[in-house]
């Protein structure tokens, strides 16, 4: 059977199994029966690599570190719902960027910006735990089946086409922020987001109080594009997503938990001292 028949038939099946079962679902074994793993893992270092090129790691061991000990407990929890990868997890040097993403493969980046914008670690946590969601989810792929086209997928999926996985990383990492994930897709990673931070020990309304502080700055900038819009458009805060993750919190039954704010304000002031030291 050609590659092109097989994907007129997956085609077929994905619209018959989104009317029987939810597509949030279907995408999701979508997405791993065309790109194994192998492929997705290969992918993520292939984007890891050009952006690592092309942005700079922030050069302050213990603030890298530091994030990293915080994504510890979460990757322990996700390792319930996905226990196939290894994480790296790495802060970019941009004090302007209020900005956090998730590559294929678990490649997960967090800008400094995002440090000092937030008012304790348990934001921190949270958005980290958001970001391990869309990789437990498998996003990232389901995004690139719909930027590269079904039939492209499936040549990658029987290892047809390596080629192109080089260039495709260059397309999404050339992007920037790289597309935006679906409405199904952020309330998904809401979803793993607040069991891993309730998991971890964190406050999980941790998410819920950085979101809304965003909108808020978002709303007062005169800017016409703002660092804060480049998370909102990637990842949209919207009223109603707040609403839902606040409903998820509850659901959890979990009203308070870890925020470490002094350990967050000793960080957060190295790091701001780092850029005070720097040269014009």
């Amino acid at each position: 059977m050609s590659a092109v028949r097989r994907t007129s038939i997956l085609a077929v099946i994905v619209v018959l199994a989104c009317g029987l079962a939810g597509c949030s679902a279907v995408r999701q074994t979508l997405g791993m029966s065309l790109v194994p793993v192998e492929t997705e893992i290969k992918l993520g270092r292939e984007l890891a690599a050009q952006i690592e090129s092309q942005q700079r790691l922030l050069p302050d061991d213990k603030i890298q570190q530091y994030v990293v000990d915080i994504a510890l407990p979460l990757l322990r929890a996700s390792r319930i719902d996905r226990s196939d990868l290894r994480y790296r997890i790495a802060v970019l040097d941009d004090p302007k960027q209020v900005n956090a993403f998730a590559l294929p493969g678990g490649f997960v980046y967090v800008y400094s910006g995002l440090l000092l914008f937030a008012s304790n670690e348990a934001e921190v946590a949270g958005v980290l735990a958001h970001e391990i969601g869309h990789v437990v989810g498998r996003h990232s792929a389901n995004r690139l089946a719909t930027q590269m086209g079904m039939g492209a997928l499936l040549s990658l999926a029987l290892g047809q086409s390596q080629d192109e996985l080089a260039e495709a990383a260059a397309q999404m990492a050339g992007a920037g922020t790289l597309a935006a994930f679906s409405r199904e897709d952020e309330r998904e990673a809401d979803r793993y987001g607040v069991a891993y931070t309730v998991a971890a020990g964190y406050d999980p309304r941790g998410l819920v109080t950085f979101f809304t502080r965003l909108m808020q700055a978002e709303g007062e900038s005169s800017s016409s594009r703002t660092s804060y819009e480049t998370l909102m458009s990637s990842h949209p805060a919207t009223s109603q997503r707040i609403r839902h993750m606040e409903r998820l919190i509850a659901n959890t039954g979990v009203t308070s938990g870890h925020r470490e704010q002094e350990r967050f304000d000793d960080i957060r002031s190295r790091l701001q001292h780092g850029y005070r030291g720097r040269s014009p």
